[in-house]
């Protein structure tokens, strides 16, 4: 494992840095565990919803035309503007955008129905605060959806290949965390899950697209094609890794890894994803 290690950046400095590029594109990459957290949220025109790390607002605006309200609430004003064009774009609305913390969300006890988060917990100082303060804002009966990158329970390998790959690209990266990780978590303020679930999505995405996502640049971007050319075999299953269809052919090793060859070609690959549906009770 390489020991390059990039200077710690804050969500919010690199979001600012990088709204922009959060787009359709990076949607549809992740669209899958959106369609998930909408069917599974069981949501209704009375319910007030927020939104923790709303991003650029997809998931706020996907809930937008079935609930009452949404809030979606970043630490990132860049963000924030983006999601606030996007849903003048759109004709909605019924959402307001807000700056904060996950771990500190300025709203009073029992105000929301129901609470989303979509690939950001990865990103947070601590997500058992995350779960604490979720536990807090939601009504009796209220509903906690969340999706997120992920890694396996029983591929440790894997899990730290993953984790340092994601340090790499984007030094605002805390950590993923696995399904039996968040089942804890999210026990511990007295949530009850109603379902956990592996749900990859079905759209791979490239390496280089992915680091251009987050500004991933110079001797990081070359650790990271690094790394990914010599994956190890369980985090190219785990992850789909594999040349794009124009893309090298293999190189093997006597380490019994496998080398892309990668001076101009690319690789894809879908990262693990965890879905949760949880609820705080009556």
């Amino acid at each position: 494992m390489s020991n390059l290690k990039p200077k710690q950046r804050s969500a919010r400095e690199q979001f600012d840095l990088q709204a922009g590029h959060y787009n359709a594109d990076w949607n549809r990459w992740s669209e899958t565990s959106l369609t998930w957290l909408l069917e599974h949220s069981r949501c209704s025109p009375q319910d007030r919803v927020l939104d923790v790390a709303t991003g650029t607002g997809f998931t706020a605006l996907a809930f937008a035309p079935h609930v009452q309200e949404v809030v979606g609430i970043d630490l990132s004003p860049g963000m924030l503007e983006q999601a606030r064009a996007r849903a003048a774009s759109a004709g909605i609305a019924n959402v307001t955008w807000e700056v904060g913390a996950a771990e500190a969300l300025p709203y009073p006890t029992a105000s929301f129905d129901i609470v989303t988060c979509r690939v950001a917990p990865h990103h947070f100082l601590s997500i058992e605060t995350f779960a604490a303060e979720a536990w807090r804002v939601l009504r009796p009966s209220g509903r906690l959806l969340i999706a997120d990158t992920s890694v396996p329970d029983d591929s440790p390998e894997a899990g730290d290949w993953q984790n340092h790959v994601e340090f790499l690209r984007d030094s605002s990266h805390i950590r993923n965390y696995s399904p039996g990780e968040w089942r804890k978590v999210l026990m511990n303020p007295g949530f009850l899950i109603e379902e956990i679930a592996r749900c990859d999505e079905a759209q791979s995405m490239n390496v280089l697209d992915w680091m251009e996502k987050s500004g991933c640049t110079g001797e990081a971007a070359v650790e990271v094609r690094s790394l990914f050319a010599t994956a190890p075999a369980s985090a190219r299953r785990e992850f789909s890794i594999e040349p794009m269809p124009d893309g090298n052919a293999h190189l093997n090793l006597p380490d019994g890894h496998v080398r892309f060859n990668l001076p101009d070609g690319n690789v894809r690959f879908k990262w693990m994803r965890v879905v949760i549906a949880a609820r705080k009770p009556v």
